[in-house]
């Protein structure tokens, strides 16, 4: 029995769930520390302040549409960088509206505070399934890895969770035919019972993976049981770098990460 996992991880929170990160210490790589619509900017520092305290590597989220003006970001990134994070995610951010003068990823990117940053590595959302909010979402995601190497800033994709192996690995594969050589961290939804990832399934928009749950037929009986995310991360062809997204709770997610060390890894 290997006493690793073969596989490397990422994990996000929420703010306030940030001081419980301990749960998984040795378990992930980073934490990504997510920006809530309509929360203060100031609750994601104060995440970012906790993680730092604790010893984890925080990755803030950086939404476009959370920053109510330039000042605001580019107070924002002097902050972070203060902390020595030298690694976000770039959003467009689950808002309907924008706050400020950024509706997209690409807005930031532009801004003259991203051109002070001291930001090192640039994280890019992927959807291997389509993004409702982009019907281009495909060529969206390439204009942003060009600007990011004329600009010689370092970049990774961190994408969507699915339930479906095969689109996200045809997503990976079409991504490296393309030239990408970066890292590609493919998104799994933790352990939790279906009737909430189905939930969380309709407010991100994975649609294949909801066109998936109901040509299976899933009972209510069904959708109260644990999904089994290592089913999906063994059926992945492409790439050993994930990130989980905790819809059971810390301590499931932690347990679950746990198991793999022992878990074999081909399975039916």
């Amino acid at each position: 029995m290997p006493n690793r996992s073969p596989y490397r991880w990422s994990l996000e929170v929420v703010p306030t769930h940030a001081h419980r990160a301990t749960l998984v210490r040795g378990l992930v790589e980073e934490i990504f520390v997510t920006m809530i619509p309509g929360s203060e900017i100031k609750t994601s520092l104060a995440a970012i302040v906790s993680l730092t305290d604790q010893g984890f590597i925080p990755v803030p989220h950086i939404a476009a549409r959370a920053f109510k003006s330039e000042a605001e970001l580019d107070g924002f990134l002097r902050e972070i960088e203060q902390l020595g994070v030298r690694k976000a995610l770039l959003l467009a951010g689950g808002a309907s509206r924008s706050a400020g003068p950024f509706a997209q990823t690409l807005d930031l990117l532009q801004s003259k505070a991203f051109a002070r940053t001291s930001l090192s590595v640039i994280g890019l959302a992927g959807h291997p399934e389509g993004n409702p909010d982009d019907p281009h979402s495909r060529q969206s995601l390439e204009k942003k890895v060009q600007f990011l190497r004329a600009a010689k800033l370092g970049l990774e994709i961190v994408t969507q969770w699915s339930f479906s192996p095969q689109p996200v690995s045809a997503f990976l594969m079409a991504l490296r035919t393309s030239g990408l050589t970066e890292t590609v961290a493919v998104g799994v939804a933790g352990p939790a019972s279906l009737k909430t990832l189905l939930k969380y399934a309709q407010t991100c928009g994975v649609t294949a993976s909801m066109d998936f749950m109901a040509k299976h037929g899933f009972s209510l009986s069904r959708l109260l049981m644990p999904n089994k995310p290592e089913l999906f991360v063994h059926a992945v062809e492409g790439t050993d770098r994930f990130h989980l997204y905790p819809f059971g709770g810390l301590e499931q997610s932690a347990a679950w990460l746990e198991s793999l060390k022992v878990m074999p890894v081909a399975q039916e």
